[in-house]
């Protein structure tokens, strides 16, 4: 699936366009002039950069998608986006797409090329979008397109009433002189065609290599002792590594998150003095801490092999060093697959992929800036692997705007030393495609989350950006807003990965060993024995108004609640308000229920049924404007082993809003 290399002066069909979203090569070629890759997002516009004095005005703003998200409004209609071509629309995000139809038009014309509610861009509602591997939800609330959408001289995207809320259009530039095939919803064959077959990879042939090459594949044995450094692979003249893998065997199953952190991966390209490439061996594959199974197209961790599909080339030799930092012996096999360049092309790039965990610190009118990649020279912008650390959770309080939870940071994409990004995003999940805090697993072609600990603990997740790749003339520097501080504890470590000229300046330098594994500042979340987390039961039937069960409680609160979590519903006026919760019991018996609940000026009164009978109400209001923890007995119950329903109903009053926070229930067995 491995698209030839296009003069941009010529024509660039439809079909040699959706070929670049499996074209690991052609990215290794260096950007030509006039190539860019930009977004447009529901960002909140009232972070600013002032373009004489370059002061950043409300930098950590964080209403995204509540302020005014859009360009201008026509009537009633919101413009979202408008760009000059010829370019493409290669990927659009959304958290909430909703009935209102979002018009797309290309080159002038006053018929959109599509018009949608925009909900239903992320289903098969026109035949082009009728790709499931391309067009989805994913697991993580994240509703995903990568469909692209061409155009000659222009595009514009215009939103109607009831469109939604919070959107990325990211889009891609060509050479001006470029003659763009423009879209067209009713496919032809051939696009039809080409779709089709990226999608059939997608779903049958993940975790195998994208690029039809002729590769000769040499595997290689090595049993590292601790501390010690070996030469695996030292390669002469021009070639290309367009397959790597790697596995490792540990003695002390125990120790093999330390082992995957502390054995080092490096390559270094012809001749240089620095590694391009250096990163412990498990975060470089794409998935840290441990060993955690998932399949994305250029990157993955399986049942056998790690493996990096990423094109590598180098036109002096190569070699690829293991360096065993670890107190345990590691047996490691490593496989490359090379194929030989055989053409005198200058042209490409070297591979770049670096770990850090924090680089320089930014100014204080910047917070919450977290630099992610700061790097001069020519190249593209791949993606990011981020692994973190968040024991506590969220909270309401100690992060400013960015307050709730971890990923409330936008990401940041400064090209060629642009005076305000031309990609900014409206959060870190958004950026990595999920959506709402959503820790579910996932894994898609361009974006995965393999580790999911309730956004309390670890998180792992992934965004590789092929067709979306960001290229860059003269630098690029890249951050994402970062609200909770290091000591909060919320620590990242990251792995970057572009391409970059053989004289461009890659200023990230190796972790010392004794700072990469370990490093997470401990802390234990009070757990409350045997209980029923609220936060945990499944919703049945949802009638009032807002519900969250991912609601993190203020931090005056965690010696008390348990998880840091509670269920909180809102009940509204001239709304049903009626809520269905159900959980499953092990072992039928009479019980006493007990409701750990939190009391506020604004709680309001609910009536309790378990199983249809009726039990204590709950009264969530204090008697002043504290807010503490109150645990109540709701009444006896006789439950059969299976599935229970807990029912929450509003008492009628005239005040409206009226909230409810639950802690846990414990039912204890009499």
């Amino acid at each position: 699936m491995d698209s030839k290399k296009e003069n941009l002066n010529k024509n660039i069909s439809y079909t040699s366009l959706v070929n670049r979203l499996t074209d690991l090569k052609s990215l290794a070629t260096l950007p030509g002039k006039g190539e860019k890759s930009e977004m447009w997002s529901s960002y909140d516009r009232k972070s600013k950069v002032d373009s004489v004095t370059g002061e950043f005005i409300e930098w950590s703003a964080n209403n995204d998608g509540l302020r005014p998200q859009f360009i201008r409004k026509e009537g009633n209609n919101e413009v979202l986006a408008e760009m000059t071509g010829p370019g493409a629309i290669v990927r659009i995000w959304s958290a909430s797409p909703k009935d209102g139809k979002v018009n797309i038009y290309i080159d002038g014309s006053d018929i959109p090329i599509v018009s949608e509610a925009f909900i239903d861009y992320f289903k098969p509602s026109i035949p082009a979008f009728n790709f499931p591997e391309l067009v989805y939800e994913t697991n993580a609330k994240g509703f995903n397109n990568y469909v692209p959408i061409t155009y000659q001289k222009s595009c514009k995207i215009v939103a109607e009433p009831g469109w939604g809320q919070y959107f990325h259009f990211n889009y891609i530039t060509f050479n001006k002189e470029a003659l763009v095939e423009s879209f067209n919803p009713n496919l032809n064959e051939s696009a039809k065609s080409a779709l089709t077959m990226v999608n059939t990879f997608f779903a049958e042939e993940m975790g195998k290599n994208p690029s039809a090459l002729e590769l000769e594949t040499v595997t290689k044995d090595f049993n590292l002792k601790t501390n010690s450094k070996t030469t695996a692979f030292k390669l002469k003249g021009k070639g290309a590594i367009a397959s790597l893998k790697a596995k490792i065997k540990v003695i002390n199953p125990e120790k093999l998150d330390e082992v995957l952190r502390k054995t080092i991966l490096e390559i270094s390209w012809d001749g240089e003095d620095t590694p391009s490439v250096w990163s412990p061996i498990g975060d470089f594959f794409g998935s840290a801490p441990g060993y955690n199974n998932y399949k994305t197209l250029p990157m993955g961790m399986t049942d056998g092999w790690m493996y990096s599909y990423w094109y590598m080339p180098y036109l002096e030799g190569a070699e690829i060093t293991l360096h065993n930092s670890s107190s345990e012996t590691t047996a490691v096999s490593l496989e490359i697959g090379k194929e030989e360049l055989k053409d005198d092309d200058k042209n490409y790039g070297r591979f770049h992929a670096k770990w850090h965990r924090d680089l320089e610190p930014i100014k204080k009118e910047r917070w919450p800036d977290w630099l992610l990649l700061k790097t001069e020279g020519k190249g593209r912008f791949l993606g990011a692997s981020l692994s973190l650390w968040n024991p506590k959770g969220g909270s309401n309080s100690n992060a400013g705007e960015g307050h709730y939870w971890w990923g409330e940071g936008d990401e940041k994409f400064f090209i060629d030393g642009e005076n305000f990004p031309s990609t900014f995003g409206t959060g870190t999940e958004d950026y990595f495609g999920y959506a709402w805090c959503n820790p579910s697993i996932f894994e898609q072609a361009f974006h995965s989350q393999s580790i999911d600990n309730g956004n309390m603990g670890y998180q792992s997740v992934n965004r590789w950006q092929i067709i979306d790749n960001i290229p860059f003339q003269k630098s690029f520097d890249g951050y994402l807003e970062k609200y909770f501080a290091n000591d909060w504890p919320t620590q990242y470590a990251t792995v970057v990965y572009w391409y970059l000229d053989a004289d461009g300046k890659d200023p990230i330098k190796p972790t010392p060993a004794d700072e990469l594994f370990g490093y997470e500042i401990p802390y234990k979340v009070f757990k409350q024995p045997n209980a029923l987390e609220a936060e945990n039961l499944m919703v049945i039937e949802n009638s009032g108004g807002w519900l969250n069960t991912d609601e993190f409680v203020h931090e005056s609160m965690y010696k008390t609640v348990s998880g840091h979590k509670i269920l909180f519903w809102t009940a509204e006026k001239n709304k049903k308000n009626k809520l269905i919760t159900e959980f499953e019991t092990e072992k039928t018996g009479k019980y006493e229920v007990y409701a750990t609940i939190i009391k506020q000026a604004d709680g309001g009164v609910f009536k309790v049924k378990i199983n249809n009978q009726n039990i204590k109400n709950i009264n969530c209001k204090s008697s002043d404007d504290s807010k503490y923890t109150e645990r109540i007995k709701l009444g006896t119950v006789n439950l059969v082993a299976g599935k229970q329903q807990i029912e929450f109903n509003v008492l009628k009053d005239d005040k409206f809003p009226q909230r409810m926070w639950i802690d846990y229930f414990e039912f204890v067995e009499l």
